[in-house]
């Protein structure tokens, strides 16, 4: 009951400095504000990146692609380089947990033009009947074409949502014709209108036409020999197994030669966790430069009100209060002006967070807001923290005054 009596005594005192409390409360707000915002800025900005790579499969995901040899080059003349069909049949069709798998190469940017004659300028992707499923990229009209199709070469294509808005007025591409990079293709399918942040495979997702990997092959060889793979395991916890079936087998078919690649995404969210946890530090390191200057504030304020109320603190000493009921006094209201302080700060930077998330998925839907819990109870924490760190020297030297001198004086 005591600390109530305490806690009572210091909201009076503060209150009845106002404009003062509120200067040196304001200082702790700002740091507080900034530690919830910014921190939760960051953390919104993860949690989007992962939701993109996770739609795709995340840390299950695999990829295999040709890079320029280092060594053994003398050996390349003894087979036909790049990841080949017959590589692909031979490695990745009966791989152990894998439960999806595609090849597809990035063929850049080319003119393309409809059938109404208008022209425009997309990425270029050929890919085999699983690519689209296996990038989880929706289609909004029409179909995807199929394995037959891909196996006999057939001229179809599907288009990105902005592709068609380029080249038709009425935005609909499906059961037009296009021609690119040396194919006239019938527009089977159309896709949605769907964006991934922070997410680039060398293409753009809604400005780009995929082709079947093998017509496109038949007008541009450079397609057959820049083939990529792309695996997805049934757990991240395979990814190992699963990476070094795969560099067994191509060495061999390769005879040594490595003039190949193996990137596990796994390893990619590991170094993203790391990354931003090391900008959450950085942040909380600024944020906590303006909560040290709000405690020097605190310190400020509190040795003014010592010096106010000396002959308080004689009258008190005199009727019977230990130097203890006086140090606790003088902490209780360096905490309270912390503790206002942190907790206005904090609710500001929730509320300032939640507006912010509310602006940017205005402008970018995929953006996941998150408010950062750990840096709230970290706020709220160290505010209270730099309340009783500045506050117990002016509380001390409260409580060491002499009654008689207090009084006198």
């Amino acid at each position: 009951m005591m600390l109530f009596e305490y806690l009572r005594i210091a909201v009076r005192v503060l209150w009845g400095h106002k404009f003062r409390s509120f200067l040196t409360v304001l200082s702790i707000t700002i740091g507080a504000f900034s530690i919830v915002l910014m921190s939760s800025l960051a953390e919104s900005g993860l949690a989007t990146l992962r939701a993109g790579i996770e739609d795709l499969g995340g840390a299950r995901l695999i990829s295999v692609y040709a890079k320029q040899v280092e060594r053994a080059e003398g050996k390349q003349a003894s087979y036909s380089g790049g990841i080949t069909s017959a590589d692909w049949s031979a490695v990745f069709t009966n791989l152990p947990h894998v439960v999806g798998r595609t090849r597809f190469a990035i063929v850049g940017r080319h003119d393309v033009s409809g059938d109404t004659g208008a022209e425009s300028r997309t990425d270029t992707v050929a890919g085999d009947a699983a690519f689209i499923p296996l990038m989880h990229m929706r289609i909004e009209r029409g179909r995807l074409f199929d394995s037959d199709e891909n196996y006999h070469h057939a001229k179809v294509c599907v288009v990105g949502h902005d592709t068609g808005k380029h080249l038709f007025s009425d935005g609909n591409a499906v059961g037009h014709f296009i021609d690119i990079d040396g194919v006239r293709c019938l527009v089977v399918g159309q896709l949605a209108d769907q964006e991934r942040w922070g997410i680039n495979f060398g293409f753009d997702w809604k400005d780009v036409v995929v082709l079947p990997i093998v017509t496109l092959a038949d007008v541009d060889l450079a397609v057959g020999g820049a083939v990529d793979s792309l695996v997805k395991t049934d757990d991240a916890s395979s990814n190992e197994v699963v990476k070094r079936i795969i560099n067994a087998l191509l060495s061999d078919r390769h005879h040594g030669v490595d003039d190949f690649e193996i990137f596990d995404f796994s390893k990619l969210m590991d170094k993203f966790d790391q990354l931003f946890g090391v900008m959450k530090v950085i942040v909380g390191f600024i944020a906590g430069i303006a909560l040290l200057v709000g405690g020097i504030g605190v310190m400020n304020m509190m040795l003014v009100s010592v010096s106010e109320r000396v002959r308080e603190i004689g009258i008190r000493k005199a009727l019977g209060a230990n130097p203890t009921d006086i140090l606790v006094q003088f902490l209780c209201e360096a905490i309270v002006l912390a503790g206002i302080g942190g907790a206005i700060g904090v609710v500001s930077g929730i509320g300032m967070a939640s507006v912010a998330t509310m602006i940017i998925q205005h402008f970018k839907p995929i953006w996941v807001g998150q408010i950062a819990h750990g840096a709230v109870v970290a706020a709220l924490s160290v505010s209270v923290g730099v309340g009783v760190l500045f506050g117990l020297f002016p509380a001390r030297r409260a409580a060491a005054l002499d009654a008689i001198t207090a009084i006198r004086r």
